[in-house]
């Protein structure tokens, strides 16, 4: 694995697998927000506000790229029925640490899967919901109609959206990132392709608002900016936990590292 080896490894979506395949700093901070040695996040508190009127008693959440179930903490302490929480993510470091967290709740249970590819049959979920993953892929419709297929009243994403659309890679080396072994003479090949990189885009609203309409013309959209934060709290999260390109605010806006990063809900409201 890259402990051993750290070449660049994109899987079959162009996805450099590098960043999170054995990223202990990353799921160290992931499990301690899960068991509460660390803050609640700020956009798990809106998330769990968002859900709770739209969640019945006895209902299924999917949380898709669920890390190590971190949100579940703030579901817990808003939502007061009782749910089904089904955590999915594709890298095991984090679904480890996160049945290690979740292990005494018996309405909560992990599930390894990509978002290409959710091994969920057709409508199992009430309510999905994503955040922070869509900025980071390379393809949105897929995945859009994976979460929709496995859902059955609401989904609900949060990621990074624009008046017009970027197209962004965060290319990585060894310098600054202990994951790659590429040298920065190295970072791009002779084509001027990064050798090792994630996804960082920013998709117009009209463009993100197109594809769901194009997968189903009846489903509602309402997108809203996320301003539900505390500077204070992120400020005083980046100093705890220490994150390369760690959320910081600028005014009243959320960056990593030089990119502003406009975050907003999309809640999707799905046809019967």
């Amino acid at each position: 694995m890259i402990k051993k080896n750290k070449r660049p490894i994109i899987n079959e979506y162009g996805l450099c697998l590098n960043e999170y395949q054995d990223n202990k700093n990353n799921a160290k901070v992931y499990y301690n927000r899960a068991i509460g040695k660390s803050p609640e996040m700020e956009v798990s508190k809106q998330m769990a506000k968002i859900i709770k009127p739209l969640i019945k008693e006895n209902e299924k959440v999917l949380d898709v790229g669920c890390a190590s179930g971190h949100f579940y903490r703030s579901l817990k302490n808003t939502i007061n029925k009782r749910f089904h929480y089904l955590g999915m993510d594709p890298y095991e470091i984090f679904l480890k640490n996160a049945k290690k967290a979740w292990k005494n709740e018996t309405n909560v249970s992990f599930v390894r899967g990509d978002i290409y590819k959710i091994p969920l049959k057709n409508k199992t979920h009430e309510i999905s919901f994503c955040s922070n993953v869509f900025l980071h892929l390379n393809d949105i419709e897929k995945p859009l109609r994976e979460i929709f297929r496995v859902s059955k009243k609401y989904v609900i994403i949060r990621t990074v959206l624009y008046d017009v659309s970027y197209r962004i890679q965060l290319v990585y080396n060894k310098k600054w990132w202990p994951g790659v072994d590429v040298k920065p003479v190295d970072e791009f090949d002779k084509f001027g392709n990064p050798r090792a990189y994630s996804f960082f885009n920013i998709h117009s609203k009209d463009y993100f608002s197109s594809i769901i309409k194009k997968i189903n013309k009846k489903y509602e959209i309402k997108i809203i900016k996320d301003n539900f934060f505390s500077k204070k709290n992120i400020t005083r999260s980046i100093k705890k936990e220490k994150r390369p390109l760690a959320t910081r605010i600028i005014g009243n806006e959320q960056f990593s590292g030089c990119i502003m990063q406009p975050h907003y809900f999309v809640i999707i409201k799905l046809s019967n």
